[in-house]
C-alpha cells in the first residue's frame, strides 16, 4: 500500500515512531507535572489511566474512519491530530492537559491501527521496521524527555516531540489507498475466531506487564534500597534490551517455524524476573532488569501476527488490528488498574507482582493460541487463497474448509 520499497520502510519507521514518545513521554515528565499549578493527585492519576483506555476505544473505531476516509487520509488526518494535541495539552491548565492527552492517545490509536494494513504481507524487513520504531520510539520519550524537562520545562518536553508528528506528515504523502470503501468490516464480524480472540488477550496482557514494567520497575528497586541513579538505569537497560527484541522477534517469526520457543523466550525471562522482584530485588537488579526488557518482545509478537493472522486481506487486516489493539488496551488498562489498587489498598509491592505473575502466565495462554497455524476469516469476505503463512496447512477460524493450495 505503499509506492517504491525505500519509501514503504521509511514511511512505516516513522509512523511507528510517533506511537510511543508521546506516552512515555507523560510518565517522565509527571513528577514536574505533578508540581505544576492546578494539577492534583486526582489528575495525575488521570493522567497515567487514561492512555491505554483511550487508545483501546480509538483503536475499535478506527474501521470507521479508515473506511469514510480512506488509509492515507487517516493517517494524515491522525498525524495533524497528533502534532496539533500535544502543543495544546502543555497549553494551560489541567483541563487541557487531559483533554489534550485524550486526543493524543486517539490519534495514536488510528494510526496504530492503520500500521499492520501497511505492512500486510509484505517482506520481514517491513515487520522488523514498524516493531523496531515502536521500541525506538518507547526509548526515546523516556530518556530524552528528562533531559528536556532539565534543561527547560516539562512543557517543552511533552509538546516538542509534536515535532516529529508534524515531520512526518510530508512523508503519509506517499501512501496509496486513499479512496474510501463502500462497507466497514467491523471488528465483531472476526470476533468468533478464537484466533482473534487469543491474540487480543495476548496482546492485552502483554501491553499491561509492559505498561506495569515501565512505571514501576524504578519505584520497586528504590523501595527495595537500590539507589535512584541505578533504579533509573535499569528500567532504561530494560528499554534498551527491548530495541534488539523488536527485530529478532518479526524475523523469528517470518523465518523460523518452530513459534513455541519464540513464545518461551518471550515469556520465561518476565517470569524469573518478576520472581526475582519479590523474592530478592535488591540483589540482582541488572539481572531483573534484563529478564523484563527481553519480555517487552511479546508486543512484536503480537503486531507482527496482525496481518499474518488475517491472511493479508485488507479487510481482516483492518478489522483484526482494530479488535486486538483496541480490545487489547481495554484489557490493559483494567489490569494496570487492578494491580494499581492493589498496590494502593496494600502499600505493598508483594501482592501486586503476585498478580503479574498471574498475568504472564495468561500471556503464557493466550500466547499458545497465537502461535499456532491458521488465518482468520469472516463471512464478510470471500475466502481467498494466502501465502502470508509459511505452514503447509492452515487452519482456519471459520467453519469452512480449507481452499486448496
Amino acid at each position: 500500500m505503499v509506492r517504491g520499497p525505500i519509501w514503504s520502510a521509511a514511511v512505516v519507521f516513522l509512523l511507528g515512531l510517533n506511537l510511543r514518545p508521546a506516552v512515555t513521554s507523560l510518565g517522565s515528565a509527571l513528577p514536574d507535572i505533578a508540581a505544576a499549578p492546578g494539577v492534583t493527585g486526582a489528575v495525575a492519576a488521570v493522567l497515567v489511566a487514561l492512555p491505554l483506555w483511550v487508545c483501546g476505544i480509538g483503536g475499535l473505531l478506527a474501521p470507521w474512519l479508515q473506511a469514510a476516509t480512506g488509509t492515507q487520509r487517516t493517517v494524515q488526518v491522525a498525524l495533524v491530530l497528533l502534532a496539533a494535541a500535544q502543543v495544546v495539552r502543555v497549553a494551560d491548565g489541567p483541563f487541557l492537559l487531559i483533554a489534550g492527552t485524550v486526543l493524543v492517545c486517539v490519534a495514536i490509536a488510528l494510526i496504530a491501527t492503520m500500521l499492520p494494513l501497511l505492512v500486510g504481507g509484505k517482506s520481514t524487513a517491513f515487520s522488523v521496521c514498524y516493531t523496531l520504531s515502536l521500541g525506538c520510539g518507547s526509548t526515546a520519550g523516556a530518556l530524552i524527555t528528562p533531559w528536556i524537562v532539565s534543561e527547560s520545562s516539562w512543557r517543552f518536553g511533552l509538546a516538542g516531540w509534536a515535532v516529529l508528528a508534524a515531520v512526518t506528515v510530508p512523508f503519509s504523502r506517499r501512501l496509496d489507498g486513499n479512496r474510501p470503501q463502500r462497507g466497514v468490516l467491523s471488528p465483531l464480524a472476526v470476533s468468533k475466531s478464537g484466533r482473534a480472540w487469543g491474540l487480543t488477550v495476548y496482546f492485552g496482557l502483554v501491553s499491561t506487564v509492559t505498561f506495569l514494567v515501565m512505571g514501576w520497575l524504578p519505584a520497586i528497586l528504590r523501595d527495595a534500597g537500590v539507589s535512584a541513579d541505578v533504579a533509573g538505569a535499569c528500567l532504561s537497560l530494560s528499554m534498551i534490551l527491548g530495541l534488539p527484541m523488536m527485530w529478532l522477534v518479526p524475523w523469528w517469526v517470518h523465518k523460523r517455524h518452530n513459534q513455541h520457543a519464540l513464545l518461551a523466550l518471550l515469556v520465561l525471562p518476565s517470569m524469573i524476573s518478576v520472581a526475582g522482584l519479590l523474592a530478592a530485588p535488591a540483589v540482582m537488579p541488572w539481572l531483573w532488569a534484563t529478564g523484563l526488557g527481553v519480555g517487552m518482545g511479546g508486543i512484536a509478537l503480537a503486531l507482527t501476527s496482525i496481518p499474518r493472522r488475517a491472511g493479508a486481506d485488507p479487510q481482516i487486516t483492518t478489522a483484526l488490528s482494530a479488535m486486538v489493539q483496541g480490545g487489547g488496551f481495554l484489557i490493559a488498562g483494567v489490569g494496570a488498574l487492578a494491580c494499581g489498587l492493589v498496590h494502593t489498598i496494600t502499600q505493598s509491592w508483594q501482592a501486586s507482582l503476585v498478580m503479574v505473575l498471574v498475568v504472564l502466565c495468561g500471556q503464557a495462554g493466550a500466547g499458545l493460541v497465537v502461535v499456532r497455524p491458521g488465518v482468520v476469516r469472516s463471512a464478510a469476505v470471500p475466502q481467498q487463497r494466502t501465502a502470508a503463512w509459511p505452514e503447509r496447512v492452515p487452519h482456519l477460524s471459520a467453519n469452512e474448509p480449507c481452499p486448496p493450495r
